[in-house]
């Protein structure tokens, strides 16, 4: 083994000048012995050259870890270290001659006197990093909670339940409704209460992507992978998601390709990148919806059955919003606030007529519909309380056309049941849903009003 020590005085006048280019350099040998310790180190550390010299390094500085390189041959880059007060930013490596590790050199990389710009250059980044991660967070994270989540009706609140049961764990959610029913905002509220919560919430529109790009899109690709992909390649979706969720809307317009795809990574908890080599570990809970009962495109061989037992762990059915009639004066009121404050309208609230064609509408495209044409009346009316001219003159002339109430009755049966259908309603909206209440207010037992609501179809 060469021994630093008996190396030439030649060789170390050329290393003190090559280490005279760094801040501060110091060489031990095997045994710890400092051979080299630049003129500069020892000015900036107020100690005499003559001092350090041929002792042992542990000696002089006793928190080094300069030993510890020697004993292990791992490098130590850039790490802080402090000795009498002040604050240090070095670099350790081994020396080897022949596959053996001979000594050490330790230098500094960050200059004394440039030490204050660089810790306040490192908050500023620390600082910068946690802004950009918590705008990270808010962009690709949960915007919904169940909480937030508007109706009092049974089948709401039945679904509301189930979202709250399978929240904490980690298992496939496959949420079920109409279109407009809310299908993306039960699967926030599920990310948002479930451990994953401070991990993103990734969402994939399987039907807004073409057939093409949908395994680059899902998966990400390497770089050269295909003509035109980025330089560097790309992270897909399930990447983006790790720790989260990724909320795969409208799956059964998944191409069935990509299906057995989906399927591995729901099996395996992993997937391949396009054009990689390397297995990515997939740490993400899937939630996905459908518009239409995918027991039929199962049945006809549309949908892997395999695949549909993977997602359909645990299933949510969202009611339509005709079967939750008593919800529609909550949602009304909140879609009226919510423009207030977004448009500057000033709309108090909606007249009786209004609110009766609202109700009795069947509201095929469901709450999101029902939105809509709140935004308009409310951008028609501009304020105070709005009429049934306001539903018809901006686009709603279907709502105020099958949802008004004739003005003529063929007999005093048909007027006595729109009428305590009318009272019911208006029970329920006074009281927040709350059925208990809205009996009290309407002067029967509580067992009548949900045989009235059985009776007209309101449950």
């Amino acid at each position: 083994m060469t021994d630093l020590k008996h190396l030439s005085s030649k060789f170390w006048a050329d290393m003190e000048t090559i280490f005279s280019g760094f801040d501060g350099a110091i060489i031990i040998d095997a045994e710890g012995t400092i051979l080299l310790f630049t003129e500069f180190y020892a000015k900036q550390m107020g100690i005499k050259r003559e001092d350090v010299l041929g002792k042992n390094v542990v000696e002089i500085f006793p928190t080094t870890r300069l030993m510890e390189v020697i004993q292990t041959g791992q490098q130590i880059i850039a790490e802080p270290w402090e000795w009498q007060g002040t604050g240090h930013i070095v670099s350790r490596v081994p020396i080897t001659v022949d596959g053996k590790i001979v000594g050490a050199a330790g230098y500094n990389v960050i200059a004394y006197d440039k030490m204050p710009q660089f810790l306040a250059r490192l908050s500023s980044l620390n600082t910068e990093l946690s802004y950009y991660k918590e705008t990270v967070k808010r962009l690709s994270g949960a915007r919904y909670s169940l909480a937030s989540i508007i109706g009092n009706s049974e089948p709401m609140l039945e679904a509301k339940e189930k979202a709250r049961q399978v929240a904490a764990s980690s298992a496939p959610v496959l949420i079920y409704g109409e279109t407009g029913t809310g299908k993306e905002l039960f699967a926030h509220a599920i990310h948002q209460d479930s451990p994953r919560r401070d991990g993103p919430m990734v969402r994939i529109n399987c039907a807004g992507i073409p057939e093409s790009l949908m395994e680059s899109e899902f998966f990400g690709y390497e770089e050269g992978a295909f003509t035109g992909a980025r330089k560097g390649g790309k992270p897909g979706k399930f990447e983006l998601a790790n720790k989260g969720s990724i909320f795969l809307d409208e799956i059964n317009d998944l191409p069935y390709a990509m299906q057995a795809k989906l399927l591995r990574v729901l099996q395996e908890k992993e997937f391949d990148r396009v054009g990689g080599t390397r297995t990515v570990a997939a740490d993400v809970r899937v939630i996905s919806a459908s518009n239409v009962d995918l027991r039929q495109p199962v049945a006809e061989n549309r949908f892997r059955r395999d695949l549909f037992y993977r997602l359909n762990v645990f299933f949510i059915r969202l009611p339509s919003l005709r079967e939750r009639p008593e919800d529609i004066p909550l949602l009304v009121d909140y879609f009226i606030e919510r423009q207030n404050t977004e448009n500057g309208t000033h709309i108090e609230g909606v007249d009786r007529e209004a609110m009766n064609a609202i109700v009795n509408y069947p509201w095929p495209g469901n709450v999101r519909e029902l939105e809509i044409c709140i935004e308009r009346a409310c951008l028609d009316a501009q304020a105070g309380i709005l009429g049934l001219q306001n539903l018809v003159r901006f686009g709603g002339r279907r709502v105020a056309e099958q949802g008004d109430l004739p003005r003529t009755v063929s007999g005093l049966k048909e007027a006595r049941e729109r009428a305590e259908k009318e009272a019911i309603i208006l029970a329920l909206h006074n009281t927040g849903g709350n059925k208990q209440k809205a009996a009290d207010l309407l002067g029967i037992h509580r067992t009548s009003l949900y045989y009235k609501l059985r009776e007209y179809d309101m449950l």
